[in-house]
């Protein structure tokens, strides 16, 4: 099975939003799942927990609460 891995820039949740469209509207939505596609950039999970707090709070927290490992 040959799947996708963008990878290389793809830190911020925004990027990968475009990334997830551009899939769905090209290859259809089979493709999204982690078998077919999924990203290969750590620092794209800090991201998402980061917006998934401000969505919570209202409030930005800063990338020093997250783990960069």
């Amino acid at each position: 099975m040959i799947g996708m891995k963008p990878a290389g820039g793809i830190s911020k949740s925004k990027l990968a939003l475009h990334y997830l469209v551009m899939v769905k509207e090209v290859l259809g939505e089979d493709w999204l799942n982690n078998e077919w596609f999924r990203f290969g950039a750590s620092s794209l999970a800090n991201d998402v927990l980061m917006q998934m707090v401000k969505l919570k709070t209202g409030q930005y927290q800063s990338a020093n609460y997250f783990s960069v490992d």
